[in-house]
């Protein structure tokens, strides 16, 4: 049985430190044994508080469709009918759905929450281009570059979570990953017009974003200037 040297409060066989005084608790003569008895409980995995997956809902339901409501009562009250107050609630209840469906599904469906958020989206904006009237541009343009921006979240996310992507290396996947969508959308809408495979601005993001890509895929193999990095800006 041991005493801290500092208060004198007697100390249980594997302690660190004096629960009194925090006091660190040295003993040469007898080393201390990791698989003693402690004190004082451990906190374990199982103690960590539990985000109240309820009471979150109800937060985003109040803090995303109330407003929906609000705006769509105010646009029948005052302009007679629903006009701008679609396009507002629609965008809040967008919000709310894959907030609502990540806070419900666990984490480890993550791919059924990029999934809705796809579909919102795209129901999203095939509504406002029925209501606005405008020429077809969600089929040809909208859609697929959607669903290319989707794809490439799904692939980036799975190799990071099975480690084939590291924090560096995630980054340049984002930037090529923000190229490519890049040129699509460029190229989707040139087609749309008519006017073949034509890049006037897209370049001027490519190229920049797919140098800084490659540089970080070089340093990431280069296990000296990897290092460095990592100690200069601890990624």
């Amino acid at each position: 049985m041991a005493y801290c040297v500092h208060c004198g409060v007697k100390l249980e066989e594997g302690v660190r430190q004096c629960p009194l005084c925090k006091t660190p608790v040295i003993d040469p003569a007898e080393p201390r044994r990791e698989d003693a008895p402690r004190a004082y409980p451990v906190r374990t995995p199982e103690q960590e508080l539990k985000r109240n997956k309820r009471y979150l809902l109800t937060w985003a339901a109040l803090l995303l469709l109330l407003p929906a409501a609000l705006c769509l009562v105010i646009d029948a009250l005052t302009g007679g009918g629903l006009n701008w107050s679609i396009y507002a609630a629609g965008a809040l209840v967008l919000l709310f759905v894959p907030t609502a469906v990540s806070l419900l599904v666990p984490r480890n469906k993550l791919y059924l929450s990029m999934l809705t958020s796809f579909v919102c989206l795209n129901g999203y904006l095939f509504m406002t281009e029925q209501l606005s009237g405008s020429d077809g541009w969600f089929f040809p343009i909208a859609l697929p570059a959607i669903t290319l921006g989707t794809a490439m979240i799904a692939l980036i996310t799975l190799l990071y979570r099975r480690d084939q992507l590291n924090k560096l290396t995630l980054l340049g996947a984002v930037l090529f990953a923000v190229a490519m969508q890049c040129l699509g959308v460029e190229w989707l809408h040139s087609l749309a017009q008519g006017q073949g495979a034509r890049f006037l601005w897209s370049p001027y993001v490519v190229a920049p974003c797919i140098f800084v890509s490659l540089a970080i895929f070089f340093i990431n193999a280069n296990r000296p200037m990897r290092e460095e990095l990592r100690r200069r800006v601890h990624f």
